[in-house]
């Protein structure tokens, strides 16, 4: 076996157990143990994590990848995994254009602040500037 198929069977075996062994934030922290995004009728699992530009992404359902369907505009299939906040005023989570707004937590996008009064119960896609009074409110102070 040369040094190149050596390094490739130890690639897999590496992606394997990131998969399996990392919580969201350690894998954020080394997203580039995870493959890139397969847009070639790949075969892809619920919580399957990949690189994608220069963004790590979760599968949401199985499915089999197509080229025009990649993961920055086909939020029904993927959501992009980011940093998290603790969702307080101080540590407000960074909001992603992909995520479930919940009550009485903050959020930021763009350099501005929102406080969520009600919940979305599922993803919203939309900016959070569209969403003020919907279910976030800008933070003023």
């Amino acid at each position: 076996m040369s040094v190149v198929d050596r390094a490739r069977a130890l690639r897999r075996i590496i992606e394997n157990l990131a998969q399996d062994n990392l919580d969201d934030t350690e894998a954020l922290e080394s997203k580039e143990l995870f493959p890139h995004w397969d847009g070639n009728f790949h075969e892809y699992e619920m919580g399957e994590r990949f690189q994608y530009g220069d963004k790590l992404y979760k599968v949401r359902q199985p499915h089999t990848s197509q080229e025009q369907y990649t993961p920055d505009i086909t939020h029904a299939l993927y959501e992009e995994v980011a940093e998290e906040g603790q969702g307080t005023k101080n540590n407000p989570i960074p909001y992603n254009n992909n995520m479930a707004l919940e009550e009485g937590k903050y959020y930021i996008q763009y350099d501005v602040e929102y406080y969520c009064f009600r919940s979305t119960g599922t993803a919203v896609y939309n900016n959070l500037a569209d969403l003020v009074n919907i279910y976030v409110n800008e933070v003023t102070d």
